[in-house]
């Protein structure tokens, strides 16, 4: 795009050359159509006999990919239908040996479309298909015979024949082998697909060879071996090349596992995958992955719990033009830590993850939906009638919420070294000291309580190396591409009394993004105040207090730029009657100051708010508040920081109410009624009602 600022993308035009166009892109736009799905099926289960059973099933479809007309309807409607025959047979009752054979027809007419995936994800794959497959008549045979016993012994033939209307022929042989015997554990498959498609030919492979033993003299461990491969040449018989479609890759795995009836596991395993390519008549091996994972599960004691999977991978690179892929080293592992100390004491858990991939950069548009549906709103501060991405602020009012925030990946990508580091402690003196009889420290100690917690995600620029502390980097730093932390500490006084309590918050929010015009960063800390008391059963006070700090910065809009400090107090006098009657009133003064680097905004604000909710007769309720506020600020209004520092109304006097009716319909229906206004400074009045029907569950 030419101006990163754009609401969207913006596209220049090219003029053809010789009469051949020279862009990428048309002014067109699809048009989505109403569509019709209708599905109808009918399945038929009966039993022949104890052990022989027969099931149908036939479904018809009808699809109109545009009901407003009546062109291509004849082929809306598709058949498909299904038959199947099992039957069990008794060899040997004294050691449960267990004869199955299935007999299965399907047929699909081309027409049918089924609501959801009809094949398996591997399905194409299997049957040397292509990933986007155009519709066609299809008919499946299908043959399997199981023989197995009561020790889970088991041996599976199974024959497919695939027929597809544009010439494709498959036939598909499949044998399964399972066994258990005096700690050994064999489960072996084969599959081998040959397929015609007209023009091209091939063969699928899929062998998988497990083998492992239970080692009785080290309390059980398991070790075990595994070889898998899969590989599909599909050739041009014309050329006798192979085709884009084939491919190869084999994969040798050792591991070492515990005993998994303990509760305590561990395991490791190593396994190492081979890629081939198709270069013209053969397949040509490009990379080999080797890779370590380490697993770990403690749960024997149910106080403190741990829990680890970490994988290493290096990537060996062989023939760099038919790879595409880059000699690498990457980690990734997540490691959990559970407590429950001292009787509920202490309790927290500790979650770290590391990682390295590629981070995608991403792009953003605003979409407008119907006013109140949104989250944001678009605020022209230049005036010239056309939305750039820095007049969108959080909408504060619902009439204005009209647009929502899309983001779209690009492909634009950066390699990245990730990290999350979580923690959360409780601390809970009330748990052992408990009591009438306490005294003094104790009785002092037992009325406080503490809850700690951070969050940290980060990504940053991958420099040759893995990233392990969470801690590196300010969000100033330019390695840094993705970064969000979130540090909440609470201290409580008297949280579990009736009567009175206080508690004291410090939330501090970071957060740093990578967007496709630069980077974004946002600070937030706060410390907050709130004490309660309950005067008595009819009348309480509560107050709440804040000091606190919020910015924002991204270099590519100037005009966004602001760091805030804030202070405010609000207290609140509330009245109760019962269960019919709540009256709540409060003064709330609020002082917010910009950073005289940003522009030294200054705004005060004085509000006085009244709000009550009366229930009538347990089935309806009405509700009203009203708020009177008086803003003092000398700036210009029509900027992004006099939105974020005004709360979205004016500099002057504010007046904002509301009245909301609701109604309980029998026992799952609620009726709303709600109705909002508001006159801000000097502007115009605005009035905004709504009504809804809520079905509860």
């Amino acid at each position: 795009p030419d101006f990163n600022g754009a609401n969207g993308k913006v596209f220049r035009y090219v003029a053809p050359v010789a009469g051949i166009k020279q862009g990428q892109y048309e002014p067109v736009q699809i048009l989505v159509t109403p569509k019709k799905q209708q599905i109808l099926n009918l399945g038929i289960d009966y039993a022949l006999s104890k052990n022989t059973v027969i099931k149908t099933e036939v479904a018809t479809s009808n699809s109109d990919v545009n009901t407003f007309s009546s062109k291509g309807n004849g082929d809306d409607r598709g058949w498909a239908g299904k038959f199947q025959l099992n039957n069990d047979k008794i060899l040997q009752a004294a050691r449960g040996l267990l004869l199955n054979t299935l007999l299965d027809y399907e047929y699909v007419q081309r027409k049918f479309k089924p609501l959801e995936r009809l094949r398996n994800v591997e399905f194409s794959r299997d049957w040397g298909l292509p990933f986007i497959l155009q519709p066609a008549d299809e008919s499946i045979i299908r043959m399997t015979t199981s023989l197995r016993d009561k020790r889970n012994h088991a041996l599976t033939y199974g024959f497919i024949n695939y027929n597809r209307s544009d010439n494709y022929k498959g036939f598909q042989n499949t044998l399964l082998h399972i066994a258990d015997w005096k700690g050994w554990q064999v489960n072996n498959q084969l599959i081998i697909t040959n397929f015609d498609t007209g023009n091209d030919k091939g063969t699928f492979w899929r062998p998988v060879i497990d083998i492992s033993k239970q080692l009785k003299q080290i309390k059980n461990w398991r070790l075990g071996v595994k070889y898998a491969l899969e590989q599909s040449e599909a050739r041009n018989k014309a050329a006798d090349t192979l085709t884009p479609l084939a491919f190869s890759f084999d994969t040798y795995t050792a591991y070492l596992r515990s005993d998994e009836a303990k509760k305590n596991r561990y395991g490791i395993t190593f396994f190492t995958r081979s890629d081939k390519y198709p270069v013209n008549k053969n397949l040509v091996r490009g990379d080999r992955s080797l890779n370590l994972n380490l697993q770990t599960e403690l749960l024997a004691n149910p106080k403190r719990q741990f829990f680890l999977n970490t994988t290493f991978r290096r990537l060996k690179v062989y023939n760099e033009v038919v790879s595409k892929q880059k000699e690498d080293e990457t980690i990734l592992g997540r490691a959990e830590y559970v407590m429950n100390e001292w009787k509920g004491l202490l309790n927290g858990n500790v979650l770290y993850e590391v990682g390295a991939g590629q981070e995608q950069r991403r792009d953003f548009a605003y979409l407008e939906v119907p006013a109140g549906t949104g989250q944001f709103a678009w605020i022209d501060y230049n005036n010239d009638s056309v939305q750039q991405l820095n007049e969108f602020e959080l909408a504060a009012f619902i009439d204005q919420a009209k647009f929502i925030r899309v983001f779209t990946p690009t492909n634009e990508f950066i390699k990245a070294n990730f990290i999350t580091f979580n923690y959360s402690l409780n601390i809970n003196p009330r748990a052992l000291l408990a009591g009438p009889d306490l005294k003094g420290m104790r009785k002092l100690l037992s009325k406080f309580n503490l809850v700690t917690s951070l969050q940290i995600s980060k990504k940053s620029v991958a420099k040759g190396s893995f990233e392990f502390n969470p801690f590196k980097y300010g969000v100033n730093d330019t390695a840094l591409v993705t970064l969000n932390t979130l540090l909440l500490n609470t201290v409580s006084y008297n949280r579990f009394h009736s009567k009175w309590g206080f508690d004291i918050s410090n939330l501090r929010n970071n957060g740093k993004s990578l967007l496709t015009y630069g980077y974004e960063s946002r600070k937030l800390n706060d410390w907050l105040l709130k004490g309660r008391w309950n005067i008595s059963r009819t009348f309480s006070l509560t107050v709440n207090g804040k000091k606190g700090l919020n910015g924002l910065f991204t270099p590519q809009f100037a005009n966004r730029n602001y760091q805030l400090t804030v202070y405010s107090i609000e207290p609140f006098l509330t009245f109760i009657r019962g269960t019919s009657l709540r009256v709540v009133t409060s003064y709330k003064f609020d002082s917010k100051k910009n950073l005289p680097l940003y522009g030294g905004e200054k705004s005060s604000s004085h509000a006085v708010n009244i709000e009550s909710k009366y229930n009538i007769l347990q089935s309806s309720s009405l509700n009203g508040k009203f708020t009177f506020n008086n803003i003092s600020y000398a700036f210009p209004a029509n900027t992004t920081v006099s939105y974020i520092m005004l709360d979205g109304l004016l500099p002057g006097k504010n007046y904002l109410w509301s009245l909301g009716f609701s109604k309980r319909l029998l026992n799952n229906l609620e009726l709303n009624f709600q109705y909002d206004g508001r006159k801000a400074g000097t502007s115009k009045t605005v009035h905004i009602g709504r009504a809804a029907i809520t079905a509860l569950f």
